[in-house]
């Protein structure tokens, strides 16, 4: 115990080791409830509406940034939770990799070097990268459960709600709607041909999927050209 505490104060380890610290303060924080751990993907392609950027790429870039993020986000697994649960998991397990590979393979204690342990969080950000995938699924399952058993009493078809992704696409979006007096996120598609709805629009569901998994939804207004 006292040489791992050595090594996760040791200069080449401390700045992992104070994030850490920083992860521990906010989940405590979390517990006590003086912070909300719900916290949404960050929606890349957004930009303040009245910039002239916002402007100039509303229709182009900015939706291919929103898009590329969205596809990381299933990919890499921090769409499927709370982007402060994977960050979470993704920080224990680059700081206990890197604790590890700097004890098996740069020197030994008391005489490391600190260019080794640079190089060696690359391999540690790749091995935390897999080893968050995999924590995360019986996590995922276990929020989309309460998701559910949140929203199963809830009247959905014709419901009107408000946009929360960066759009609602043919394969993704949620829409936010009141469920008996407190909001509730569902997952919502657009049918083939459907017009991609942005960040904000209004919107009606229509009709349920098949399996109860996502619902689809049409604009409650079409859309003016611009």
């Amino acid at each position: 115990m006292i040489e791992l505490i050595q090594e996760a104060l040791a200069s080449y380890n401390l700045p992992l080791t104070m994030l850490l610290g920083l992860v521990i303060f906010y989940w405590l924080l979390v517990i006590i409830g003086a912070m909300d751990f719900d916290v949404d993907m960050p929606d890349v392609g957004d930009v303040d509406a009245g910039s002239d950027f916002s402007d100039a790429s509303s229709d182009g870039s900015s939706h291919h940034v929103g898009g590329a993020w969205l596809t990381a986000g299933r990919f890499l697994g921090f769409s499927q939770v709370p982007i402060a649960v994977w960050a979470s998991f993704f920080t224990l397990f680059l700081w206990a990799i890197s604790i590890l590979l700097n004890y098996q393979f740069n020197g030994v204690p008391g005489d490391r070097d600190t260019g080794t342990a640079t190089m060696l969080l690359l391999p540690g950000a790749l091995g935390s990268l897999i080893l968050t995938k995999l924590a995360i699924l019986p996590v995922a399952r276990m929020l989309t459960a309460m998701a559910n058993a949140s929203t199963e009493n809830v009247t959905v078809l014709k419901k009107i709600g408000i946009v929360t992704t960066t759009q609602v696409t043919q394969r993704y979006g949620q829409l936010q709607i009141d469920g008996n007096g407190a909001p509730v996120l569902i997952n919502v598609r657009l049918r083939e041909g459907g017009t991609p709805l942005s960040k904000g629009d209004s919107a009606v569901v229509t009709e349920s999927s098949p399996d109860g998994t996502y619902h689809y939804v049409e604009a409650t207004q079409p859309h003016s050209a611009s």
